[in-house]
């Protein structure tokens, strides 16, 4: 009976685990269909689900034809890796700093940038904009990329994950002469590679789609983002969605073959995560 039991459980939950992930599918899969319809069909009433041809790539046609959107590709990946893998490493060296070494008002200042977690983006908008200007970063890629490296969040998951490794690590490494800065790269942060990717991943997420910042400090047509290429397909009086949802899937699509790949890597990562005393 306890079996039998133990089945069912198993059986519901996988059910309702296929229910959300329909429910968080059927957004994308709309969306993809969407971008071989023509204007017609996407605004048609009833609703047309399916496109008349799948062999239509008209819109993607017409949207490399009025947008250069290599140019705005190189600007992401430029944008994003100058954001992830320096956000990665100062957040870690951070993190070791609160997890590990005793130093003045150490828990003051963490909790102090806890809080600063409950400002709005909007309302340092300016001081960083005049911060920017000041340093002549204005339309340039240093000006995304400097400002948007320091993060609290990475900071505080990093902590937590090296907090969870045991200190006799630490110890056995100062016995043979090992100083912070060696335990940190030669011992803890291989075992914290779970939360490494992780936060990675969510860094290169939001650097790729980051649309406020970049619209605020880039001027010039050559450097825009994708995302901010993608609003100005939105006109004032007619918006083409047929082609704002092509856009979608081409903008999405590295995203989507970068959770694929790395989606084994992710799920080993916290199957082999870090030693616990």
């Amino acid at each position: 009976m306890r079996k039998l039991n133990k089945t069912w459980g198993i059986s519901i939950g996988f059910f309702v685990l296929a229910v959300f992930a329909l429910i968080t599918l059927v957004p994308f899969f709309w969306i993809v269909v969407s971008s071989f319809k023509t204007y017609r069909e996407t605004v048609q009433i009833p609703v047309v689900f399916f496109p008349a041809s799948f062999t239509n790539l008209d819109n993607y046609k017409e949207l490399f034809g009025r947008l250069n959107f290599l140019s705005y590709y190189k600007n992401n990946i430029i944008n994003t890796i100058g954001i992830t893998f320096p956000q990665l490493f100062l957040s870690s060296l951070a993190a070791y700093a609160f997890a590990r070494i005793d130093f003045p008002f150490k828990n003051v200042i963490f909790v102090s940038l806890l809080l600063a977690l409950m400002i709005p983006i909007q309302m340092i908008l300016m001081p960083r904009y005049k911060l920017i200007l000041d340093l002549g970063l204005f339309d340039s890629y240093l000006g995304i990329i400097i400002p948007s490296i320091p993060s609290v969040t990475t900071t505080f998951y990093m902590r937590q994950q090296i907090m969870s490794l045991p200190w006799s690590l630490d110890e056995s490494a100062y016995l043979d002469g090992a100083g912070h800065f060696r335990i940190f790269w030669s011992i803890l942060l291989p075992l914290c590679h779970s939360a490494l990717l992780a936060t990675g991943i969510m860094c290169l997420v939001f650097s790729w789609n980051d649309f406020l910042w970049p619209l605020v400090v880039i001027n010039s047509t050559e450097k825009y983002t994708l995302s901010i290429a993608v609003a100005n397909l939105q006109g004032q009086h007619l918006t083409r969605d047929n082609l704002l949802l092509t856009a979608a899937v081409v903008v999405s699509l590295p995203m989507v073959v970068v959770f694929i790949i790395s989606q084994r890597y992710f799920i080993e990562g916290i199957a082999l995560s870090g030693i616990k005393e």
